[in-house]
């Protein structure tokens, strides 16, 4: 009986194991170029209440970015916001030298297909414009993550009021981390730049 009961637990430990997938959420931090470095370094969009954020899900990196100049307000016509993928390899390499928090978020079969299939959709096509007062990569993100359940839904607008720069939601996901025992990995960026505190 104990003999079959063993066999049971370590059958529905190894099934769990297997069903279950992790994302990724890295928040690359807004930075100026230090001072002694500025013909070395360039400025970033949004200096240091600037940074990006994507998910990684699989082999990609996926994160949200305009095709041009950044509209003041999303439009339906002429809008140029998208969803570009880079492999993870390459993102490794380019990321080095950047100041990161990357947050793993365990999630299971079900909450990871969502995931993945919002995210090819969104890479097919955006659903909304890339906007100064609007959807950008920070609200862009917890939109994705809406379909995990790890943050509550909201309005487009609520997004990007909420969320209008990187430190907010990554105050937010980082505050879900504590709670939830997700494992937090940070980089510290290279000396020539001054990067965003927490």
């Amino acid at each position: 009986m104990i003999k079959t009961f063993l066999i049971l637990l370590s059958f529905l430990i190894a099934h769990n194991i297997n069903a279950q997938q992790n994302i990724t959420v890295h928040f690359l931090y807004g930075s100026k170029p230090a001072k002694g470095f500025k013909h070395e370094e360039k400025k970033w969009f949004g200096g240091k209440k600037g940074g990006h954020v994507t998910i990684e899900a699989g082999d990609s990196i996926i994160g949200f970015q305009p095709g041009g100049n950044c509209h003041v307000f999303g439009k339906k016509k002429n809008a140029n916001g998208y969803f570009n993928a880079k492999q993870k390899e390459i993102f490794i390499k380019d990321t080095v030298a950047l100041k990161y928090t990357s947050i793993i978020i365990p999630l299971n079969e079900d909450g990871y297909s969502k995931i993945k299939n919002t995210l090819n959709n969104y890479l097919k096509k955006s659903p909304y414009d890339y906007a100064f007062l609007g959807m950008r990569c920070a609200a862009a993100t917890y939109d994705i993550l809406e379909e995990t359940g790890v943050v509550k839904k909201r309005t487009r607008m609520g997004k990007w009021v909420s969320f209008f720069y990187p430190q907010l939601l990554r105050r937010r996901i980082l505050k879900a981390a504590a709670e939830n025992n997700y494992a937090v990995v940070k980089t510290k960026g290279r000396a020539s730049r001054v990067w965003e505190k927490e």
